[in-house]
């Protein structure tokens, strides 16, 4: 993780009270011993430094407590008999889509959401190719039943876009 720049001591504290205790910002700024504590909430949430280091505090939670915890009581529902159906296939269905597998994240929908500049030719010609796959799947034949080999069609016959 990149180093971020240091932070006074008043807003260190306001960060730690943010997001380790929940605390609403009014409230972090007044225990972090700002005088006029709205505005100090105000003007630190305009600071690149205290945007950063309350992002990088919350990604710490997320992946040393959150996603654990998580993660376990997804295994839990999913291998408890006990819990409804619907229970154990939305933890399966968000195990899935946390491991990339399906969803809006998984592989098969990477390269949808990347901008055709950033691709590469193969990834190009594989985005190009899922499109017309899935443009062949829509498309419905309109060919009409075709006469015996042989027999000429009459000019009556023939179908002119109009």
């Amino acid at each position: 993780m990149a180093r971020l720049p240091a932070l006074t001591n008043k807003q260190d504290q306001y960060v730690g009270y943010l997001v380790r205790d929940g605390l609403n910002r009014t409230e972090a700024a007044r225990r972090a011993g700002f005088k006029w504590p709205k505005q100090a909430a105000h003007e630190l949430d305009q600071n690149p430094k205290i945007i950063a280091k309350i992002r990088q505090e919350r990604n710490k939670i997320y992946q040393t407590e959150l996603a654990p915890r998580a993660v376990r009581t997804l295994k839990t529902i999913m291998a408890d008999p006990e819990a409804p159906a619907s229970a154990r296939v939305a933890a399966a269905r968000t195990s899935l889509e946390l491991a990339g597998d399906i969803g809006k994240h998984s592989q098969a929908n990477r390269n949808q959401d990347r901008n055709l500049a950033e691709m590469t030719p193969d990834e190009l010609a594989a985005f190009i190719g899922h499109w017309e796959g899935e443009r062949a799947k829509m498309a419905k034949d309109i060919t009409p039943p075709s006469k015996l080999e042989g027999e000429e069609i009459e000019e009556a016959e023939l179908v002119t876009p109009g």
